[in-house]
C-alpha cells in the first residue's frame, strides 16, 4: 500500500483531522474546563489586576485561599481574592487581614486596611469571604455599607457563585501571561 504523506500533510483529509481536533479541544476547554472570558471592571483589584485587562478563568473542582476568582453579583460579575473559606475565623486588626487568629502575609495588598474587624467573624459553610487587592476601594465582603454594628463581613460570597479561577491575563500584551494565586498557607504558627 502506497501512502501520499503530502494528501495526509496538507491535504483535505489532514484539514478534516485538524477541525477535529480543534472541537475536540474546544469541547474541552469550554465544556469540561468551564473556560470563560472576563475583563476586570473596576480598581479593586490593583495594583494585581487593572481596570480593563481582559482574563480568562477556568473552573476547578475546589478554590483556596489567595485564589483571584470571577464571581456572580447582583446582576453581573466581580474580580476579587478569595481571603476566607467555609470555617474560618477572619478579622483585620491594624491593617493587616488575620485568619483564625493568625497573620496572613498579603504582599500584593496596595496599602493596608483603614478599618478594622476587631471580633473576628466565622465564615459559614457554602460560603467565603472575597476582597479586593485594593481593599481601601474594593466593594467587597469587606464593606460595612452602612450597617449600625459598624465594620464587618457584610456581603459573604457563595461557592456557587464562583465562575472560575483567574489563570491568564491577554490583554493588554504588555502584561500578557499567567495570573498566580498566592496561597495564604503562609500564616504565622503553622
Amino acid at each position: 500500500m502506497n501512502v501520499d504523506w503530502k494528501d495526509w500533510l496538507i491535504g483535505r483529509r489532514a484539514g478534516y483531522i485538524a477541525i477535529a481536533l480543534l472541537a475536540v479541544a474546544c469541547g474541552y476547554a469550554f465544556g469540561l474546563r468551564g473556560l470563560r472570558f472576563f475583563m476586570v471592571p473596576s480598581g479593586s483589584m490593583e495594583p494585581t489586576l487593572l481596570p480593563s485587562d481582559m482574563l480568562v478563568t477556568v473552573r476547578e473542582p475546589a478554590y483556596h485561599r489567595g485564589d483571584i476568582v470571577v464571581l456572580r453579583h447582583d446582576s453581573g460579575y466581580l474580580v476579587k481574592r478569595i481571603t476566607g473559606l467555609p470555617g474560618d475565623a477572619v478579622g483585620v486588626v491594624d491593617g493587616a487581614l488575620f485568619i483564625n487568629g493568625k497573620y496572613a502575609s498579603e504582599p500584593y495588598v496596595r496599602e493596608p486596611m483603614r478599618y478594622t474587624i476587631a471580633e473576628p467573624i466565622r465564615v459559614p459553610d457554602d460560603r467565603f469571604v472575597f476582597m479586593g487587592d485594593n481593599r481601601n476601594e474594593s466593594d467587597d465582603s469587606s464593606v460595612n455599607h452602612g450597617a449600625p454594628d459598624g465594620p464587618g463581613l457584610y456581603d459573604l460570597g457563595w461557592m456557587k457563585d464562583i465562575v472560575g479561577r483567574v489563570v491568564f491575563l491577554y490583554y493588554p500584551y504588555s502584561r500578557w501571561g499567567t495570573v498566580r494565586s498566592y496561597p495564604l498557607a503562609n500564616i504565622a504558627g503553622e
